[in-house]
């Protein structure tokens, strides 16, 4: 493992590089970007010992995820046209409902099927999380649709445009203030489009990464960033979606009731480690093999 030092419009960033294999016969090195500062000794040891962790996890469980895989487009090729609508719908109204309730959305599962299903307003509910409620079903269908396309910074932006129209000013925008979340101070605003920026960078050299490493790597980071005033966990997991779904893995639904394991993740993946959230997300997927059966 070595230390790589970029600098981009005049500013250092810092990222760890290691050698690993891919097969019986082919190595690749993987990038992770680790900063503005140089790791420590002590860091570069911690980043070692865990990307062998993490290779070592994604191997053992390597099987079930291939089975996972396989559960969800079985059941898309076997499915009738209105079974596969039924499906998709279903999965569509719990993807919304949790990622909204995250996010302190009063409205509940019957409001939400409701409202998306039928197209039935929920009584003395905000008008603001209806709105968002059903931009999120816009998204999510914008997501589904361009599974051929590649994330760039103009996808990010549609996406939250589309998550943000009708609710605020700053739809489709990136952050122009800082923000404070929890404990957590994201980047200066000025530094937002250089760090989106590099981490589209690391996506396009790292998709050799198993799907899952590379999809919650990718989220923890831009959550990390913290691009958008308000938006930011729901645009980042259709991100986190779409990388998965591109690969032929079933969407992720990061509960509700699961939201202070999944807060964690993200608080440990701030100091590097990337493994909780790899393993949260496996077991979210475990939970939803079991409906695809």
């Amino acid at each position: 493992m070595f230390v790589r030092k970029k600098n981009i419009s005049g500013r250092d960033y810092y990222y760890i590089v290691k050698s690993t294999r891919i097969d019986n016969t082919t190595w690749k090195k993987i990038e992770r970007y680790v900063g503005l500062n140089a790791p420590t000794q002590k860091e570069l040891q911690m980043y070692e010992k865990e990307f062998d962790t993490i290779k070592l996890f994604l191997q053992i469980k390597n099987n079930q995820l291939d089975s996972f895989k396989r559960a969800y487009q079985k059941k898309i090729n076997d499915s009738t046209k209105d079974e596969l609508h039924n499906f998709e719908q279903e999965l569509l109204i719990k993807f919304t409902f949790d990622t909204n309730r995250i996010e302190g959305s009063p409205l509940s599962y019957k409001d939400t099927k409701f409202l998306l299903q039928d197209g039935i307003t929920p009584k003395e509910k905000p008008l603001r999380d209806i709105k968002e409620t059903e931009n999120h079903k816009i998204s999510y269908l914008f997501v589904k649709n361009n599974l051929q396309k590649n994330i760039n910074r103009e996808f990010i932006l549609e996406l939250h445009r589309l998550l943000k129209q009708n609710v605020t000013e700053d739809a489709g925008k990136f952050r122009d203030g800082q923000v404070k979340v929890g404990n957590l101070i994201p980047i200066k605003a000025s530094m937002i489009e250089t760090e989106i920026t590099n981490l589209l960078e690391w996506y396009k050299n790292n998709k050799n990464l198993h799907p899952l490493e590379l999809a919650a790597t990718f989220h923890c980071i831009f959550e990390r960033i913290h691009p958008f005033f308000d938006g930011n966990g729901r645009v980042g997991r259709l991100l986190l979606n779409f990388i998965l779904l591109k690969k032929g893995f079933p969407l992720i639904i990061i509960q509700n009731k699961n939201k202070r394991r999944y807060y964690t993740a993200l608080q440990r993946a701030d100091d590097g480690n990337y493994l909780y959230m790899i393993k949260y997300l496996f077991s979210e997927l475990e939970q939803q093999y079991e409906y695809l059966l």
